[in-house]
């Protein structure tokens, strides 16, 4: 999809989305990694790469194919992928399609027993919002003044402009899985504070949202699919 590699922005999405969170009691710890939230938009070339990676989200689990680096902690790559745990979520509680299989959840899903506790849901749940807030970042480091500030070229303002608005087409996609999946559900965008908790909203609000979002980047984005890079956003897609 994208010509530049985005394994190695794992490291910078980390420090960006969680600096800290593995460091333990040891405040003094230092990153053993050479891209930190500081320096990792030195190179123009990441705005496209961190893009990349909220395109990939929906497919690639981690940072290592096909385990063993996962992006989230506590659930099973495989069983978690975006867009298996949606189809799984879609299509297991119809009579479309069963898997015989015994796995803890599975069955519960084949028999439209299943619990707040199932382990397929549960993923699901935790994909989505993993890539909201993903998304949310790249939001974060693209404003007008974060692009100044690092003396971004006009030429860049331009093309991450356009970055942007794929971001919230992509944010609005989740939002719009988590609002068909699950009902009301949190609404958190860039400018939330992420110190304190969200608080769950209505489906008319999230649908409110995601139809505001989509209207609002529509512009910004190619004109047909024949004008955007094949798998990117369009006004199509829109």
């Amino acid at each position: 999809m994208f010509n530049k590699s985005t394994r190695w922005l794992a490291a910078g999405v980390v420090a960006l989305c969680v600096t800290g969170t593995a460091c333990g009691d040891d405040l003094s710890l230092q990153p053993q990694s050479q891209i930190t939230s500081g320096n990792i938009f030195n190179d123009p070339a990441s705005y496209q790469a961190f893009l990349a990676k909220l395109y990939a989200g929906l497919s690639v689990t981690g940072q290592s194919g096909p385990d063993g680096s996962p992006d989230i902690n506590g659930i099973d790559e495989g069983f978690s992928q975006y867009v298996r745990g949606y189809w799984q979520m879609q299509e297991l509680p119809t009579d479309e399609a069963i898997i015989g299989w015994g796995d803890t959840g599975l069955p519960e899903l084949n028999t439209q027993t299943w619990s707040a506790a199932n382990p397929f849901t549960g993923a699901m749940y935790a994909r989505i919002f993993y890539q909201i807030a993903l998304g949310n970042e790249f939001l974060r480091q693209t404003t007008d003044a974060a692009l100044a500030s690092r003396g971004a070229a006009s030429a860049l303002v331009a093309q991450v402009a356009g970055f942007r608005a794929e971001a919230r087409f992509l944010r609005a996609l989740s939002y719009y899985h988590a609002l068909d999946l699950y009902g009301n559900v949190p609404i958190v965008d860039e400018n939330f504070d992420i110190s304190k908790l969200p608080v769950q909203a209505q489906r008319a609000e999230v649908f409110a949202f995601v139809e505001s979002e989509l209207k609002a980047v529509r512009a910004n984005l190619p004109a047909t699919s024949s004008g955007a890079q094949y798998g990117r956003a369009s006004q199509a897609a829109v």
